[in-house]
């Protein structure tokens, strides 16, 4: 019998995600027992800390990345959007499960259209992608929260005409509010490697389970081609910029949108090849050079 200790922040979506990657390894290798190592990161500590430029890169994900580095625990579960994209010496991403629909939903209090919503919505998202994108499509309003997915969507009945959130976090969370409306992707592009997760090891090779039943080569190609992206651009995760890539007869296809820092002008382009990182960097470059003409 091999226990492994996983580390996961507390929520209920974050340990939802971590179960449901134990459940893959245990089809491999059933003799497999787990041990949930819950960390608090500094966003699960600040919860009232507004995620602007003052809020930590990797505020959610590094104090489990110590916690791998120095040896608590042996593995651990991520939302792939939360990771910097510069890589951490000692550490690498040993898998990537298959990914869950990357688009964001915005969740209303009445039953609405995209196509028409009320002029002056007050709809609640801390992302900047987010609220660039809205406020190209519509006249609302847009509320700074925090908190976690369920936390989010009762605002919608308290407070908030409206909310947006990734459609992978109600999924997983198996929730059914009234009214939602996906939102096309061609124009609300998602962050880049939203809906996806990370498996993630030291790179000491000690972390002897089989990774590959796991590791879903399309979803990491993609994620890859995206992580890319947003590296290149030089961009944190306060800049307004979305990414999203398929893969398809070994070619990875890559749609990036790109913001101003006063999220007034918006350029996108596209580009595909079979190297992901060439891809990211190239639309990068892209669309960096199409900003900077504005």
């Amino acid at each position: 019998m091999t226990r492994l200790r996983v580390g996961t922040r507390g929520s209920d979506l974050a340990l939802r995600q971590t179960r449901w990657v134990c459940g893959l390894l245990r089809v491999s290798r059933p003799s497999l027992e787990f041990e949930e190592v819950i960390i608090k990161t500094h966003g699960d500590i600040a919860s009232g800390q507004p995620l602007d430029h003052d809020f930590p890169v990797g505020g959610f994900v590094s104090a489990i990345e110590a916690a791998l580095l120095e040896g608590r625990i042996d593995f651990a579960v991520h939302s792939y959007k939360d990771l910097p994209t510069a890589a951490i010496s000692g550490l690498v991403i040993a898998a990537v499960p298959q990914r869950e629909a990357a688009h964001d939903v915005l969740i209303t209090r009445e039953p609405v259209t995209l196509s028409a919503l009320p002029r002056g919505m007050r709809i609640g998202t801390s992302s900047p992608r987010r609220a660039a994108q809205l406020r190209r499509f519509a006249d609302v309003v847009i509320v700074p929260i925090r908190g976690n997915v369920p936390t989010r969507v009762a605002k919608v009945a308290q407070e908030l005409d409206g909310v947006v959130l990734a459609a992978a976090g109600i999924r997983r969370l198996g929730l059914a509010p009234p009214n939602v409306i996906d939102l096309p992707l061609a124009q609300f592009v998602p962050a880049p490697a939203q809906g996806a997760l990370a498996v993630q090891t030291r790179d000491e090779g000690t972390l002897t389970i089989p990774l590959g039943g796991v590791d879903d080569p399309p979803s990491r190609a993609a994620v890859e081609a995206e992580r890319s992206f947003l590296y290149h651009i030089h961009a944190g995760c306060h800049t307004p910029v979305g990414a999203l890539a398929t893969v398809a007869d070994g070619l990875v296809s890559l749609h990036g949108q790109l913001f101003s820092d006063d999220a007034l002008h918006m350029v996108e382009g596209r580009e595909s090849g079979p190297d992901p990182n060439a891809v990211g960097e190239s639309l990068a470059q892209q669309l960096k050079n199409d900003l900077g003409s504005r």
